[in-house]
């Protein structure tokens, strides 16, 4: 790999990029393929937007890789089938049936020359309907992020892989699922530790130890009492749009109902059912700070939880509103 070529980034300092960082890398032709820089480019991410082409993968997810082209390889070993759209140019995915589409952005191999790294989770709307989105890089062998190694060994293509739970999806080309974070610099060099950061972008918590717990407290929610949301019978939903644009939003009670914890303030979670809970600790991030999140895994048992993967700079920092939750 060559060195570190020249570029803006020899005045910054590791970390993850800003927005007028990531400007600059698609000024200098780092990044192509953004149609909408202005509404694509967040304060230190970039929303990554579905292409026109996409696959059903026959027999579930197809990991990545490392150095063949995906597409190549899913289409050649006969693991995928094209999907075709509708005549309104959308594409409905069914529950729990794995699909994969290509993006319409794209990476230059510069980026790993100039010590670039990436990681990427899906946008927290995503994951409130219970779909899980997960980034596929060229030359990597591993989900969701991209080394410069990796990186240089691959053509910069992206796809993303879409697996619905609990609903029928619908997607179209150009909408934003997934966002992808840079990082000048290996993310675990630029990595804040500590209690005292904990404090701060934690403020309530009791424990001061960085993680999140669940508050089953009864408030109100539309005018009823509630401790969290729970998905109704899947035979009175029909498929939710992942956009907002022109589109009337989807009624909640078709989808939702209410539940309470019991008199022991216990909330027993049903087999095969989505439900969305209430954090104790409100999060409040400083300018120049972001945040991401990881989800327990042992020690919740066979559950797999969604989570808000990522958390820009000044996310309710300041914020006045008790009631607010993350």
């Amino acid at each position: 790999m060559a060195d570190h070529p020249d570029g803006p980034w020899k005045e910054w300092i590791p970390g993850v990029l800003n927005d007028e960082q990531l400007k600059q890398l698609l000024d200098n032709g780092l990044i192509t393929g953004v149609k909408e820089p202005d509404k694509t480019i967040g304060e230190s991410s970039i929303d990554l937007t579905l292409g026109d082409k996409g696959w059903e993968l026959i027999e579930g997810a197809v990991k990545p890789i490392g150095p063949q082209t995906y597409e190549w390889f899913i289409v050649a070993k006969g693991l995928a089938k094209p999907l075709s759209a509708s005549e309104d140019t959308t594409f409905t995915l069914s529950r729990k049936k794995t699909y994969v589409f290509k993006l319409n952005e794209k990476l230059s191999r510069t980026l790993a020359a100039a010590g670039m790294y990436g990681q990427a989770t899906a946008k927290s709307s995503v994951g409130r309907v219970d779909v899980l989105a997960r980034l596929i890089v060229d030359g990597m062998d591993s989900y969701e992020c991209f080394t410069p190694e990796g990186l240089n060994k691959g053509c910069g293509d992206l796809y993303l892989e879409l697996t619905p739970i609990t609903f029928d999806i619908k997607v179209r080309p150009g909408i934003d699922v997934s966002q992808l974070r840079i990082f000048y610099g290996s993310p675990e060099d630029s990595r804040i530790r500590g209690k005292e950061a904990f404090r701060t972008v934690l403020p309530n918590s009791a424990s001061n130890d960085g993680t999140l717990s669940v508050d089953l407290s009864t408030v109100d929610i539309g005018g009823l009492d509630a401790a969290a949301i729970c998905t109704k019978p899947a035979a009175s939903h029909s498929p939710i749009p992942l956009w907002k644009e022109g589109q009337s939003a989807p009624d909640p009670c078709r989808y939702w109902r209410l539940t309470k914890a019991n008199s022991n303030k216990r909330l027993k979670i049903e087999d095969s059912e989505f439900y969305l809970l209430r954090s104790k600790e409100t999060i409040s991030v400083p300018p120049g700070i972001a945040i991401y999140c990881q989800a327990s895994d042992e020690t919740i048992g066979e559950m797999r939880i969604h989570y808000a993967g990522f958390v820009h700079p000044r996310f309710g920092w300041k914020r006045t509103a008790s009631w607010v939750h993350h």
